[in-house]
């Protein structure tokens, strides 16, 4: 496995491991993380772990699962898609505003645009339809 494939996976694995912790270890102080679909930056650690927090809030037995990794040639690049799934159990803050728990599930497809230098992530984008998730909530039709 190719080094930066080895650093984004821990990234998102760690999410379905409930180990926050342990995915920002790999994260450089000063990365500049963006949630493209709520038009969000998350910058360095702290903000790693609290948009995990966010996500866990809503989605308490949430699992996020890898599904393909992509390493550029020059490997500082990597894309990742992934699956997030659970059940919204509670608050979920979203760009279209926050929402009580429906109990209904989701079943979300990302896409993760990663650069890894020195062993660490030090910038990246998720796409995702938000849309796909209100739906799925019963939020819009």
């Amino acid at each position: 496995m190719h080094p930066t494939e080895k650093i984004v996976r821990q990234f998102h694995e760690s999410w379905g491991m409930r180990d926050p912790d342990r995915g920002a270890e790999i994260i450089s102080e000063d990365c500049e993380f963006e949630d493209v679909a709520r038009q969000e930056k998350l910058n360095g650690k702290e903000a790693y772990k609290d948009d995990y927090y966010r996500w866990r809030e809503a989605f308490p037995d949430g699992l996020c699962e890898v599904e393909n990794v992509i390493v550029s040639q020059c490997g500082e690049w990597a894309t990742v898609e992934f699956r997030n799934t659970g059940i919204h159990a509670g608050v979920l803050r979203s760009s279209l505003g926050d929402f009580p728990p429906t109990g209904k599930k989701a079943e979300v497809r990302y896409c993760s645009v990663m650069r890894v230098k020195d062993g660490m992530v030090v910038e990246g984008r998720d796409y995702y339809d938000s849309a796909t998730i209100a739906r799925q909530l019963g939020l819009i039709d």
